[in-house]
């Protein structure tokens, strides 16, 4: 009966096993293999063409109305203006089988935030998965030709600005991490081609389909050219580009004595990139004249000292055209200060490039090719391990019991060679990696060392896998967070640069460093210097001044100072002063000593309660265009804020809870997105079958579980915190019992994890495919998880279904605020400033902006709705997170409102670990808290001896709907 059973058991496992690996297949057949694999498959393949072979598409072929604007019209021939979800089809006539690539010519629309986006489709496929994404970079150049003065002296960024001009794309990867173009085979004959717009309008013009042909080596490009160029050098400052193609790439202030121009004391902007230009594919181009056609050499005054023994390289292009092999990944060492480097071979033979006579242009860009091949292979092993995991989690289950003992290769028989292959073709690439980063001691070097020795280890015992998860696919130290880790380093080329010159072969170029004694003066002169105060971090104003403390960084307080500088300022003759604040908590210190700002930016939601029940700051209601103002946000926004009918904040950003699931995962399984809490109570037993789980920010959260945390749970069960007249809590109702056992039972029955120490780590490994977070999870997903791009989204929080059918999915989304002291002399003044900034025409600049100085890692999350939706978030995710803000609703605030925080948390500890009863944990904590809004009800006067003599108005969403609505009559 044994062996039968187990047999039987086999045999279902096997059958799910078989089930499981035919899905992937088909899963994976719905998919184009990607660039680097279908070159292998291309390889042998007959290639028929020459350079000669080429032909131009006119864009009269495209079947689409022809552009007639300005745009156009700077085009010296026809073109089209692509919209988004349109397509552009042409047919191609091909006379020779072999290797072709694509060149266009675009322009973009200078309204548009993100870069065009385009699939392109050839005989009703695509060729590889890269096609189904080709990006057409914006171009932007500076909106003026000198560095503004801030009123301390110091140099202030130039903003940048989109401009539609006509450019050039050859056909490459996303990333930018292929060496060279794409090239595409296509056999002789008739080809259709599909272009369909994706993100963003984009005018395109001819379209050139050429045989592809190899950059030729310095050596053979050198005997194209004999007219060598004499007595010319010109030194260019890099601060200066003519333009770039991203906004990554921006000026920066450096202190070094060698670095030009400098100054003793003030702060210049005096190098560009460093950390910033680290993104593959990001350039700058300047323009250059020369009065002698020639051969010309370059030398860079530049420094790579971000990342440790690691090396760098920069794509060189003249006239926009790589000109021969050696230039197309140029090395910048490690170094710790600026240093001569010239452009010249490994024996320090310069490189000489032909400059036509007139107008050149030479550009810089950022290129990761040299560990392109590395990085494939980490990607695809990546992807095999989360597969092989999910597999070997189908078998195990959720048991993590060392003691058992598992005989995993009767299932996987072949687990043994696929560990040792995934480490072999690593391998592969550990000499490359260790070459071209100069060093064995590199953290990338060591860290995917590590994780070839890791795989090995598994493979020399295949059957214990099962009870070692935690060195293959989970948990830190892993093959899989080794690789993670490793993977955005590689695809991070970081590189600061002074100034380079062009120069003829008969000039000498060095740079005269600092002498000893000067380099002594000098830095007595900033030892001096550094006893004096910040005058970005003084507190005071002028008369005039209207005084606004920030609670930011300083790049936010410069671009705010600048902004109000040239438009408010001049438009309204109200005087700002901008300063950093000095701590936050300290606010209230600063209204007792009489010191306190008139305005202050960026507070956090808890303070504005604090600071007016205790008669700080000023009534924003008391403003006759107050309500009107207000209709920008959410209504439950404001909530916090509001003590009976008066309104002591306004919103400034805010963050959004919405639920994240892995596409690639839920899809293997066979799970669907849950889009309410029933559904994901149906997928529960599902997901940790295979020892995953569920998010919520209960399990994510600190042992204190806030507001931010419960509330929601009661606000969906129709449950309010607190009694009508404020005087109670409520959560002893029903409505909010109900809510508060199943925000335990989820953990006690359910099994979601009661602590999820890095949510965005479980979710890239896998571990935690779905769940609830926030913008912080959304923007380190967008920016450091690059193996997982495209294979995740977001969906809205999960309904809460009632007995009668209705879905709530409140969420609080609380961030920071903007508040105006009561002491201001200026109150006025104060308030045309804050609705100024408020305003959907400065925040919609301000997040463009921040985006255009500091790159795109710069999000601002807008509370104001109308701006939020014009920022650079995708459209779909934009849409989701819209749509989840209409059910925005901030925990109302009142006296003794702090201790129903708590005790709400105590109540979940005390049921979920001490396993109390929910009703007993509830009666208790409701004791607790109605005997301290008791307590602060008589200390704010609003009770006496326990006496109830002056009502408190509590908060409604559909009391701010209501001020809203009158508004508008």
């Amino acid at each position: 009966m044994k062996t039968s059973t187990r047999g039987l058991l086999i045999s279902l496992t096997l059958i799910l096993l078989l089930f499981s690996q035919a899905f992937n297949v088909f899963a994976e057949s719905l998919v184009e293999p990607k660039y680097s694999e279908i070159l292998k498959d291309w390889e042998d393949l007959t290639d028929n063409t020459t350079k000669e072979d080429h032909q131009v598409i006119s864009a009269t072929a495209f079947n689409l109305p022809l552009a007639n604007d300005e745009i156009s019209a700077l085009y010296d021939h026809e073109s089209i203006l692509l919209q988004p979800n349109t397509h552009a089809q042409f047919e191609l006539v091909i006379e020779k089988t072999g290797f072709y690539t694509f060149v266009f010519d675009y322009a973009n629309d200078v309204h548009s935030i993100n870069a065009p986006e385009l699939s392109i489709k050839i005989d009703d496929a695509y060729p590889f998965y890269e096609m189904r994404r080709i990006i057409f970079p914006h171009t932007f150049f500076d909106s003026k030709k000198t560095f503004g003065i801030d009123r301390y002296g110091n140099d202030t960024y130039i903003n940048l600005e989109r401009r539609s001009v006509w450019m050039v794309n050859e056909l490459r990867d996303p990333n930018f991490s292929e060496p060279y173009p794409f090239k595409i085979y296509l056999t002789q004959g008739v080809h259709q081609v599909d272009l369909l717009g994706l993100v963003s309008p984009v005018y395109l013009g001819e379209i050139t389909v050429k045989g592809v042909t190899e950059y030729l080596s310095y050596t053979q490009y050198k005997t194209l050219y004999t007219q060598v160029s004499s007595g010319f050098k010109e030194t260019i400052e890099a601060e200066h580009p003519s333009y770039r193609n991203s906004t990554s790439v921006v000026t920066a202030t450096d202190r070094s004595l060698n670095v030009t121009p400098y100054d003793s004391y003030r702060l210049l902007m005096n190098t560009l990139g460093g950390t910033t230009w680290a993104r593959s594919g990001s350039s700058v181009t300047y323009e250059i004249s020369v009065a002698q056609a020639g051969l010309y050499q370059l030398s860079f005054f530049a420094i790579q000292n971000t990342k440790s023994n690691y090396t760098v390289y920069r794509k060189i292009k003249i006239n926009g055209v790589v000109p021969f092999e050696e230039a197309n990944a140029f090395p910048f060492k490690y170094g710790q200060s600026y240093k001569d480097i010239v452009f010249a071979d490994q024996d320090k033979n310069p490189y000489q490039f032909y400059l036509n006579k007139g107008l050149n242009t030479i550009t810089i860009e950022a290129s990761v090719s040299p560990y392109n091949s590395a990085i494939q292979k980490i990607d695809s092993v990546l992807k095999e391990i989360n597969e092989l995991s999910l597999e070997i989690k189908k078998l195990v289950g959720n048991q993590n019991n060392p003691y058992k003992e598992w005989i995993i290769t009767d299932y996987i028989p072949n687990l043994e060679d696929r560990l040792v292959s995934m480490a072999d073709r690593l391998e592969s690439d550990l000499d490359v990696i260790v070459s071209v980063l100069g060093s064995k001691g590199s953290a990338e070097a060591l860290s995917y060392k590590m994780a070839i020795d890791n795989l090995r280890f598994l493979a020399k015992s295949p059957n214990k896998v099962p009870n070692r998860m935690n060195r293959f696919s989970t948990g830190s130290g892993s093959v899989a967070q080794l690789l993670g880790t490793v993977l955005p380093l590689l695809q991070l080329t970081p590189l600061a640069i002074d100034k380079f010159t062009i120069y003829s072969p008969d000039q000498i170029v060095k740079t005269e460093k600092s002498s000893l004694w000067n380099s002594f003066v000098e830095n007595i002169k900033q030892f001096i210097h550094s006893f004096t105060k910040n005058p970005y971090d003084s507190i005071g104003a002028a008369p005039d001044e209207i005084e606004v403390w920030v609670n930011r960084p300083r790049q936010y307080v410069d671009l705010l100072q600048s902004m109000v500088d040239e438009t408010f300022t001049p438009s309204t003759g109200i005087k700002i002063k901008f300063s950093i604040m000095p701590n936050e908590s300290k606010l209230v210190l600063a209204n007792a000593a009489n010191i306190q700002p008139d305005v202050a930016l960026g507070v956090s939601t808890d303070k504005p309660y604090e600071l007016a029940i205790r008669g700080a700051l000023y009534d924003l209601r008391s403003f006759d265009d107050f309500d009107q103002m207000i209709g920008i946000y959410s209504p439950g926004a404001l909530l916090s804020y509001i003590i009976n009918d008066s309104v002591y904040a306004i919103p400034e950003t805010q963050d959004f809870w919405v639920t994240f699931y892995r596409k690639d995962i839920l899809a293997a399984l066979g799970i669907p997105v849950p889009h309410t809490w029933d559904e994901v109570l149906e997928i529960l037993p599902e997901l940790q079958r295979y020892g995953m789980n569920f998010n919520t920010a209960l399990s994510s959260g600190s042992g204190m579980k806030g507001f931010l945390a419960t509330a929601p749970y009661l606000f969906n069960q129709g449950a309010s915190l607190y009694s009508k007249d404020g005087f109670n809590t409520n959560i002893g109702s029903e409505e909010a019992i109900k809510a508060i056992r199943f925000m335990a039972e989820s953990f006690t029955i359910y099994g979601m994890p009661l602590t999820t120490s890095s949510f965005y780590n479980s979710f890239r490994y896998g571990e935690i495919p779905v769940g609830i977070s926030n913008m912080t999870t959304y923007v380190q997903l967008l920016a450091a998880a690059p193996e997982i791009a495209g294979q995740w989204d977001i969906t809205l929080y999960p309904a809460t279904v009632l007995e009668d059918g209705t879905e709530n999915r409140y969420t609080t989304g609380s961030a920071q605020t903007s508040i105006m002291f009561k002491k201001t002399e200026h109150p006025e003044e104060s308030w045309t400033f804050m609705k100024w900034w408020m305003s959907t025409e400065t925040q919609t600049n301000f997040q463009d902006q921040l985006i255009l100085r500091y790159g795109p890692e710069y999000l601002w999350s807008s509370a104001n709705l109308e701006a939020f939706a014009n920022n650079s978030f995708s459209a779909a995710h934009k849409a989701v997170i819209l749509e989840q803000w209409q059910w925005l609703q901030e925990p109302v605030k009142l006296p003794g409102s702090y201790m129903l925080e708590r005790e709400l948390s105590n109540v979940w500890n005390k049921i979920v670990f001490d396993g109390v009863n929910p009703r007993v944990a509830i009666d208790r904590a409701v004791i607790l808290v109605n005997r301290e809004i008791t307590r602060k009800m008589e200390e704010f006067g609003y009770m006496e001896d326990g006496i109830k003599i002056k009502d408190y108005k509590v908060p409604t969403i559909e009391m701010v709907k209501g001020w809203i609505e009158n508004a508008k009559r």
